[in-house]
């Protein structure tokens, strides 16, 4: 009878928590969670170097931004390399967007008149979809003009690759 009902609760438990959305904040008030960052599996990896790819600037040795920092400790030293752009190429191979993009590294230089910092990243994943929750503060220079960008965006994933989900 222990041995059953030890089963049960054991089911019941697994049951449960493959419903349970799993979120991850990436990047808030400046302090990024390295320890997720640490043991990310790789389509989040995919899905973040992404988002930090095509809204940030490009970093150098001396950067201090939070994109820059989380690079790091994704142990992607070079966004323009080959072997990171052609797993991001991979992932992204349904987006004709980010193809485009991807073709252009990197998509916004350093010295870039447009700048943007991103302020918040938070990653949540529920069994084979996955979310990204991102603020971004820019600026341009040349034009006087900030704005800042609040999205989530929901892709699905099939077989390495990412399809995009409507709202």
């Amino acid at each position: 009878m222990k041995k059953t009902l030890f089963i049960l609760i054991c089911f019941f438990v697994s049951c449960l928590g493959s419903n349970t959305k799993i979120t991850h904040v990436v990047l808030e008030n400046g302090l990024i969670n390295k320890v997720y960052l640490h043991q990310i599996n790789e389509p989040e990896k995919a899905l973040l170097s992404w988002y930090l790819y095509a809204y940030g600037n490009a970093c150098d040795k001396t950067s201090t931004k939070p994109k820059c920092k989380i690079l790091k400790e994704l142990q992607i030293n070079d966004e323009c390399d080959g072997k990171h752009l052609n797993k991001l190429l991979q992932w992204f191979s349904n987006d004709m967007m980010a193809t485009y993009k991807l073709n252009k590294c990197p998509n916004l230089s350093v010295k870039s008149a447009i700048q943007n910092e991103f302020k918040k990243i938070v990653i949540q994943r529920n069994k084979d979809t996955v979310s990204i929750h991102f603020t971004i503060k820019g600026l341009n220079n040349s034009q006087e003009k900030s704005w800042n960008i609040t999205k989530t965006e929901k892709y699905l994933i099939t077989s390495r690759n990412f399809v995009k989900l409507k709202k």
